[in-house]
């Protein structure tokens, strides 16, 4: 994912985004003032004719509240007489407002502060002490609009609109007030709504939410409604027109006209098919344009990058990246149709590869040269050895003295051991590393071959990891070795049925450690004698020789007894192969024989 975003064509992307960027904003901010009249255009045309249609309603709901106003200014002179007069007086006044057939008013009252309405049209009297309505109206007196689902007088669904009455002081008295049947409410707007041929919806609701009026009757006005949302939440705030979903699942648009704040709402709901409604569905808002636009003119720049650029730097992204990996038969670079620019990158690369296979090829003549000319080196080095091995054991043969004799075969035997250490490395040399694991078995087991005899036999257990080691290090661990050998096949037991054991190992120590250990066992076969060979020599020339050895491999040696062997060991630090002779040279496809022909014995 990282890789992607750091691409090429990605950064073009971002660096033509960034340019087009204020162009896109520009035309997104001339598409939002569109949008924003477009949008007031029709939610104007929603409120002004949901208000045309609610005409009627408003009309009665008004009548209503003149009504009640104007009783709570007649009311206290007409109960100023008090006793039954007074009661009689306001009896026939709400009487007279209920047979003066203004407007839609089926019932009128007048209801004290204790909550007794002794004073009503057709000569109704109710207790109301202590009923809900009559605790509301004493804990906030005012005008109110409020939902009897169940009129006590007409026993239907009714619309009630009080007002307080207060007396000449500006005590309060009680409340006067009027009921509307929502029958007959609903059926004004109904006749509206079939003269105009239009469906619509026409429904007032409180500040608390409660629906007080429904021109599709009560129980359709619940299905009507705008789902997830309260009717409450519409009293918060002003006028305002929005499109959602009905509880039955219709597309409707919806106007919130407040008729009086704080206490009556009115809520139109029309069909959303039957208005100019593009811009308030939101199905092209304003930022879409410019915002296809931008990415058009991205996706322009996208192709003609992966077109122009973006193919040919991947062709030669691949051809660099198989190169690099030793790919050499690779098929021509085609930058048909590049730019003249990457025309010349990838002649150039074809150019340079030539030349870094050129001269790869004649690298590896010249290392394949010198591994041919190191083996010989030590081939006749090995032959040289053996040739001196061969005058000594013809001055041998002429020594007159045992000592002569005795420190002449030292001699031989040691350059023996040379010439086979020198005929395993030039068998081995050559790479950028010395195989611990191959180079020392065999020269010890040349080595035991050597210096075996009908009277002296060994029985070898080696245990080499799979160490590499630069010639410079190989060579003296295999002369330490060759020394180390030599004494143990010097003071080896003689004689016997059993065989001498010989146990020779090399391990990592430490990450960049290794210890070489040399042991031989201490205890004759079969028990016979008491005492059994040492490794040491009585001149210390041998340990001379070891001491050498190690100090060229910065390492240090330790000897002893321990147990029934004694052990040689030494730990020394392992080079890294970098600094081996031959750095980085390719395996040899063709080892060279050791040339038997040319040894002298």
């Amino acid at each position: 994912m990282r890789r992607r975003f750091s691409g090429l064509g990605f950064r073009l992307m971002a660096v033509m985004g960034v340019a087009l960027l204020p162009l896109a904003i520009l035309s997104y901010v001339q598409g939002l003032k569109t949008a924003q009249l477009a949008e007031a255009r029709v939610t104007n045309v929603i409120r002004g004719e949901t208000l045309i249609a609610a005409n009627p309603l408003i009309a009665e709901i008004v009548k209503a509240q003149t009504k009640t106003a104007t009783l709570s200014v007649v009311l206290p002179a007409v109960l100023r007489e008090g006793g039954v007069a007074g009661l009689q007086a306001c009896r026939r006044v709400m009487d007279d407002i209920v047979r003066a057939d203004i407007g839609l008013i089926t019932f009128a009252g007048y209801v004290d502060r204790d909550g007794q309405m002794e004073c009503g049209a057709r000569n109704e009297q109710r207790n109301l002490a202590g009923t809900d309505a009559m605790t509301l109206l004493m804990t906030d007196p005012g005008p109110k609009i409020a939902v009897n689902p169940y009129g006590p007088v007409s026993k239907t669904s009714v619309l009630i609109v009080s007002h307080p009455v207060w007396d000449q002081v500006g005590s309060l008295m009680g409340f006067a007030f009027v009921s509307l049947p929502h029958a007959l409410l609903d059926r004004s707007v109904e006749v509206r709504a079939a003269d105009e041929a239009q469906p619509l919806s026409l429904m007032t609701f409180d500040a608390q939410g409660t629906l007080l009026t429904s021109s599709v009757g009560m129980d359709a006005a619940l299905q009507s409604l705008p789902v997830n949302r309260s009717l409450e939440s519409y009293a918060q705030g002003g006028a305002r027109s929005f499109l959602a979903n009905t509880a039955a699942g219709e597309r409707r648009a919806f106007a919130v006209v407040p008729l009086q704040a704080g206490t009556l709402y009115l809520l139109g709901s029309w069909p959303a098919n039957r208005l100019d409604n593009t811009i308030f569905e939101g199905a092209f808002p304003a930022f879409l344009f410019p915002m296809m636009m931008w990415a058009a003119s991205l996706l322009v720049a996208l192709l003609a990058s992966e077109s122009q650029v973006l193919r040919h730097v991947r062709l030669l992204r691949d051809r660099i990246t198989a190169f690099a990996a030793g790919e050499r038969q690779l098929p021509g670079l085609n930058m048909d149709g590049a730019a003249l620019e990457l025309r010349s990158v990838g002649l150039a690369y074809e150019r340079m590869t030539e030349a870094v296979v050129r001269n790869e090829a004649d690298l590896e003549n010249t290392i394949h040269q010198k591994e041919v000319l190191l083996r010989e080196v030590h081939h006749r080095v090995k032959n040289n050895l053996q040739l001196i091995a061969s005058i000594l054991n013809m001055q041998l043969r002429g020594a007159r003295t045992n000592e002569a004799k005795e420190a002449m075969r030292t001699v031989q035997d040691r350059v023996i051991s040379l010439a086979t250490v020198h005929r395993e490395l030039y068998q081995t040399s050559g790479l950028t590393d010395v195989r611990a694991d191959e180079l020392l078995p065999r020269v010890a087991t040349d080595l035991l071959r050597i210096g075996s005899a009908p009277g002296r036999r060994f029985d070898l257990e080696t245990e080499v990891d799979d160490i590499r080691l630069t010639p410079d290090q190989a060579v003296p661990l295999a002369l330490f070795l060759t020394e180390g050998m030599a004494n143990v096949i010097k003071h080896s037991w003689s004689g016997g049925a059993g065989n001498a054991r010989i146990g020779l190992t090399l391990q990592r120590s430490d990450g960049s450690m290794a210890r070489f250990t040399l042991c031989n066992s201490l205890t004759r076969p079969s028990g016979e004698g008491d005492e059994g060979p040492q490794i040491e020599g009585k001149d210390g020339f041998g340990s001379q020789l070891l001491t050498a050895f190690s100090q060229q491999l910065n390492g240090k040696v330790t000897r002893g007894r321990q147990g029934d062997s004694y052990v040689l060991s030494m730990d020394f630090p392992l080079r890294p192969l970098s600094e081996g002779e031959e750095r980085l040279a390719p395996k040899p496809a063709v080892s060279v024989a050791a040339d038997d022909e040319d040894d002298v014995s």
